[in-house]
C-alpha cells in the first residue's frame, strides 16, 4: 500500500510530517517564537520548517531536541523548576513534574545522548511519497493512534515496542526516537503529552513518533494486516465517520 492509501484508510490527511536531521549550511534556516508544537500546525498545513539551535525562542528546545545535551539553564537551577520551585527572585515557578530537583536532574541525564549524528538543524515538512526521513511523526485521534500502534508491531513478537515516556515534548518527539534509529528493534514513541505544550495540540490528538525505516515497514504490510480483518470494521467506522464507507462484507458474524 502507498502511503497515500494509508492515510486515506486512517483519515491522517495533513498531520503526518516527515522529519530530517540535515547540514544548516545547505537549508534556509527559519526562526520561530514559543514552542515547535504551537509552528508544526504550520507545516500541518503544507509549509516546511528547518530549525538549528538559535531558530526558537523556547530555550528547552535546543536541550530537549537533542542539540545540546547539557541540562537547561534556568534560574534557580533546572531540578528546582521541574519539582517544587524555589521563592528566590527571579526564579520560575516549579512546574511539579518531579517530587524533588534530585529526581528531576536523574529524569535528563537518562535521556540519550548524541542524537544528532552530525548533523546540525532539523528539517520538518509534510510527509510525502518519495521521502526518506529520519522519523515520522503522526499525530492522531485514539483510534488512529491504536491502529499505528497495532500496525508497527505487526512483524514483531515483543509487546513493548511503543513506549510512552514522562519527559518534555521536543524530546519525546525528537530526542528519543533519534535515539532509537541507532537500534536493531527502534521503539516507536508516544508524543505530545507533555503538559507544558498540550495546550499547542488539539484536545483530541495525542501523537508518536516512528523512525522513518519503521514507517516504511508499515506501508509494506498494510495490504495483509488487520485493515481486512472483520475486527478492525467498527473501529474504520468511528475513524472514517464522515465518509460514505462501502461496507466490506467478511461473513455472516461481522
Amino acid at each position: 500500500m502507498s502511503y497515500s492509501e494509508l492515510v486515506k484508510e486512517l483519515a491522517l490527511d495533513g498531520r503526518v510530517i516527515a522529519v530530517t536531521r540535515v547540514n544548516a549550511a545547505d537549508e534556509e534556516i527559519d526562526h520561530i517564537a514559543g514552542c515547535i508544537y504551537k509552528s508544526l500546525k504550520k507545516v500541518m498545513a503544507g509549509q516546511t520548517l528547518v530549525l538549528d539551535r538559535s531558530s526558537c525562542s523556547c530555550n528547552g528546545f535546543v536541550h530537549n531536541a537533542g542539540f545540546s545535551d547539557e541540562r537547561p539553564r534556568i534560574p534557580g537551577g533546572f531540578g528546582v523548576f521541574l519539582s517544587h520551585g524555589s521563592d528566590q527572585m527571579w526564579t520560575p515557578p516549579g512546574e511539579k513534574f518531579k517530587c524533588d530537583p534530585a529526581t528531576a536532574e536523574a529524569m535528563f541525564d537518562g535521556l540519550p545522548k548524541d542524537v544528532m549524528g552530525g548533523f546540525d538543524a532539523i528539517k520538518f515538512e509534510p510527509y510525502r511519497d518519495g521521502l526518506d526521513p529520519d522519523v515520522v511523526v503522526c499525530f492522531a485521534t485514539p483510534d488512529q493512534l491504536s491502529a499505528l500502534i497495532v500496525l508497527h508491531g505487526y512483524n514483531r513478537a515483543e509487546y513493548d515496542h511503543v513506549i510512552a515516556t514522562t519527559v518534555s515534548g521536543c524530546a519525546s518527539m525528537l530526542r528519543i526516537p533519534f535515539s532509537e534509529m541507532k537500534k536493531d528493534k527502534p521503539k516507536a514513541v508516544i508524543t505530545a503529552t507533555d503538559l507544558a505544550q498540550r495546550h499547542f495540540v488539539d484536545e483530541e490528538l495525542l501523537a508518536i513518533s516512528i523512525t522513518g525505516s519503521d514507517f516504511r515497514k508499515m506501508l509494506d504490510v498494510t495490504g495483509e494486516c488487520f485493515f481486512h480483518s472483520p475486527v478492525f470494521k467498527k473501529v474504520r467506522q468511528r475513524i472514517r465517520k464522515d465518509e460514505n464507507l462501502t461496507d466490506r462484507k467478511f461473513s455472516v458474524l461481522a
